[in-house]
């Protein structure tokens, strides 16, 4: 698919089992592998290009697998009658047009691979409105859309949290939705794949943030764990409402432009593994 208006695109696989199985009930890094995978078949070079940069922004993220039921000992059973969804996003037209091409080709198996479960793909959905996570748009349509709101609402659906690198006793990790940290997070990788033309000040939206954005409501905030094989990682889920207090016509549009922004890059670390799954919220 090549169309100049998707600078950014959510593809939701839906998919059922080939046979019953159990699966782990924390699947990030299989349905990364399971990404990667899928893109080598049809774009070796592009597959390897997305699996090397050490720390670098991934242009993608991968949900944990939608539609489960509620884990026991860790594990939930996927069961052929059941349909299961798995949501990529693409923050490059190459990853996009790479990923719908695979699914597209009669010569190879429309299925993934989890683990030990092999997953038939039954549809391939990513125009807006076909699914709750699906859509695409372009870099100027979220400029273009992003009015100066006095409040942004933002729901995050799986773990998120921020990672502050190695220190002595281990690695410094936040799970708390701070608009520093929140925005900071989205405003990078907006920088990071933005023309250049639409990129941020990022110094001074970090002081509008510092000095003039608030929490203002909480809803069903709570943290949770996720294990990702070596080691479990704490998060938080729940709806955040901020204040956008100052009234600075261009940096409140920026900061809406970034939240809608935010249903595509996800925030926080690990969001190529299922963590910071995020979306615009409407109360």
């Amino acid at each position: 698919m090549s169309n100049p208006e998707i600078s950014l695109s959510s593809i939701v696989l839906t998919m059922t089992p080939a046979s019953r199985v159990s699966v782990s009930a924390t699947i990030g890094h299989q349905a990364h592998a399971a990404f990667l995978a899928t893109v080598r078949e049809v774009d070796p070079e592009l597959s390897a290009a997305l699996h090397d940069p050490e720390g670098a922004l991934r242009p993608f993220t991968v949900s944990p697998l939608l539609g489960v039921g509620r884990a026991q000992d860790g594990r939930v059973v996927l069961s052929p009658g059941e349909e299961y969804a798995l949501r990529v996003t693409c923050l490059r037209p190459q990853v996009h047009a790479r990923l719908v091409e695979r699914f597209l080709r009669p010569d190879l198996r429309p299925a993934l691979r989890l683990g030990k479960a092999e997953l038939l793909v039954r549809e391939v959905r990513v125009t807006p409105g076909s699914h709750p996570w699906a859509g695409y748009t372009s870099w100027g349509a979220l400029v273009a859309g992003a009015a100066a709101e006095e409040e942004i609402s933002l729901e995050f659906t799986s773990p998120t949290a921020f990672s502050f690198g190695q220190q002595p006793w281990g690695k410094k990790i936040v799970p708390l939705p701070l608009p520093t940290l929140v925005f900071g997070s989205l405003a990078r990788a907006w920088n990071a794949f933005a023309p250049p033309e639409l990129q941020l000040d990022r110094q001074a939206l970090a002081a509008y943030l510092d000095e003039h954005v608030v929490v203002k409501r909480l809803a069903d905030l709570r943290t949770q764990m996720l294990d990702f094989g070596k080691a479990p990682q704490l998060g938080f889920v729940g709806a955040v409402t901020y204040g956008l207090m100052a009234a600075d016509g261009p940096i409140r549009c920026q900061l809406n432009a970034l939240a809608a922004f935010a249903f595509y890059a996800g925030v926080g670390m690990k969001t190529t593994m299922g963590m910071g799954q995020c979306r615009p919220w409407r109360r």
